[in-house]
């Protein structure tokens, strides 16, 4: 999955950096809508700037005959934040007056002239720079900003040299940004983000209207020129490549629609055409061989995607497959699992916040909905040999991933009860699983023998095998009917699903929690 950027509210994501263990089982982590964390999020409804907010703030010199305004919304380190102001300023050079830009910055107001930020003190202390920069030498900003950007996460080391080199007044800049006068510039520079719930570094907005394309030169050049038509930089640009994509996908799935990838993907694609063909044809077969693929949807670009600006931020997400693309996604349907009514099984870490939240979900599911078989509890481990494990929450995980591994095999009517019990303080663990035991009248002795020993380690290497050959890495992500993954912390949305799947049983009818503003997010 993208990178969506920095949020004040931060999904876990797996240290390594990488996102695919395994191409060819789809191994990604889990969000039924790709990249679209990084894509698909949009501000709310924009309002309009406060009183002088966009004239006092702006980064680049403000021409006042410009036809266009790029609003940027950032964390001053944040590298998504830093990389889209380098392709901003690259689109401002362009056009050469005719955009202006105003940069604002994602902090807190705490009051009494202080602040916080999600990169802490020192990121604070560069926003509060960058705002008298802004100030006094506006038509310095960019230079100083591109400066400092080459090393931003030495920001405080570099910046004097950065404002010497753009010939900036050091004592000016370090004077106010010190000082009460850097704190209401700062204040005021933040009340356009928060006038707009603005939390995801970076945000980009173009005549007061959220832009959720492309954040490439070219792709955001494109964007301006739907506006400005007669801008000499419009007319030089060459026509958009005409990019094919073939989505094979079953269309009785309730839950593979496809749609929010399509019209993700339209605002890095200029001009896609899609063809969509079922699994079940000869087309669709032929494909599903091709690929070696057995779930959909399965999305293929062919070769004109190598022409199309795009290419360079999607090329990170797709597998070459000849002279064709596949796009690398989770999947949402396995068509080589058999079916398995009334069935519902979950993949979590076992210390992964998230995947608490769905345990107290699924165990809530349950209770409402008896005719629901809770078949599976998986963990989101890697397997190193010899009897040992890691996981993304490091050795305590571990060491309760072989607890419950145990819990599953001596008391598997008890299990829900027992990990909802170890959620309340799922950090301390180690510190309360014995009292959640107990609560279930459960052998203590019996468990704590089971997972220090070689019988643990035999259940626990056999249990992740199922979450690594379906290429699981997000936690949590729910198996419903033995083939079909989706991913909720709701109870009352995991019932919608469940439900829809199987309108039959008995609780349907039930409201469970969650219906509204329930949490999103996911660790690996």
């Amino acid at each position: 999955m993208m990178e969506h950027g920095d949020k004040k509210h931060v999904t876990e994501k797996n240290p390594s950096g990488s996102f695919f263990k395994d191409p060819w089982k789809m191994g990604m982590a889990l969000l039924i809508v790709l990249l679209l964390v990084y894509i698909a999020t949009k501000p709310e409804t924009p309002q309009q700037p406060p009183s002088g907010g966009n004239n006092q703030t702006g980064g680049n010199a403000v021409t006042p005959t410009a036809k266009l305004s790029i609003e940027l919304f950032v964390m001053s380190q944040c590298p998504y934040g830093v990389q889209a102001e380098t392709s901003v300023k690259k689109v401002i050079d362009g056009f050469k007056g005719d955009v202006n830009l105003s940069l604002h910055f994602i902090a807190n107001d705490l009051g009494n002239g202080t602040f916080s930020s999600l990169h802490g003190a020192n990121e604070v202390a560069e926003d509060l720079r960058q705002v008298c920069v802004m100030k006094y030498y506006p038509n310095k900003f960019l230079d100083y900003l591109t400066c400092v950007n080459n090393d931003y996460t030495n920001v405080g080391s570099v910046w004097e040299g950065c404002a010497s080199s753009s010939q900036i007044d050091t004592n000016t800049i370090r004077q106010c940004s010190t000082g009460d006068e850097g704190s209401r510039l700062l204040s005021e520079n933040i009340k356009r983000t928060q006038a707009l719930s603005i939390g995801s570094s970076p945000t980009v907005y173009l005549n007061n209207k959220p832009y959720t394309g492309g954040r490439d030169n070219v792709t955001m050049t494109r964007a301006i020129c739907n506006i400005l038509t007669d801008s000499d930089v419009c007319k030089s640009l060459p026509p958009a490549v005409n990019v094919k994509l073939t989505i094979v996908n079953d269309e009785s799935c309730i839950l593979c629609d496809t749609i929010g990838i399509e019209e993700s993907l339209k605002t890095y694609i200029f001009n896609l055409t899609v063809t969509k063909v079922s699994y079940s044809s000869d087309a669709g077969k032929v494909l599903l061989q091709q690929y070696n693929a057995s779930a959909v949807p399965l999305y293929i670009f062919d070769s004109s995607i190598e022409q199309d600006s795009s290419y360079s931020t999607l090329s990170g997400y797709l597998q070459n497959v000849g002279s064709t693309y596949m796009l690398m996604v989770q999947p949402v349907k396995f068509l080589n699992m058999a079916e398995q009514n009334n069935t519902i099984q979950l993949f979590v870490m076992s210390q992964c916040p998230y995947g608490t939240m769905a345990e107290r979900a699924v165990k809530e599911l349950s209770d409402a909905i008896p005719d629901l078989k809770f078949s599976g509890l998986h963990f989101i481990a890697n397997d190193l040999g010899n009897g040992t494990f890691s996981s993304l929450h490091g050795a305590n995980e571990v060491a309760e991933d072989l607890r419950q591994v145990c819990v599953m095999k001596y008391y598997p009517q008890k299990i829900l009860s027992y990990v909802v019990c170890i959620a309340a303080d799922y950090t301390n663990a180690a510190g309360i699983w014995q009292n959640c035991s107990s609560a279930d009248s459960m052998d203590i002795a019996k468990i704590e023998g089971c997972a220090t020993g070689d019988e643990g380690k035999a259940l626990m290497k056999d249990n992740i095998e199922l979450s690594n050959s379906l290429g699981i890495y997000s936690s949590p992500t729910l198996l419903l009917n033995n083939n079909t993954l989706f991913s909720s912390v709701s109870a009352e949305q995991m019932k919608q699903v469940v439900c829809a799947y199987n309108p039959a049983m008995n609780g349907c009818n039930k409201t469970l929690s969650g219906a509204e503003n329930a949490p999103t997010g996911g660790c690996g």
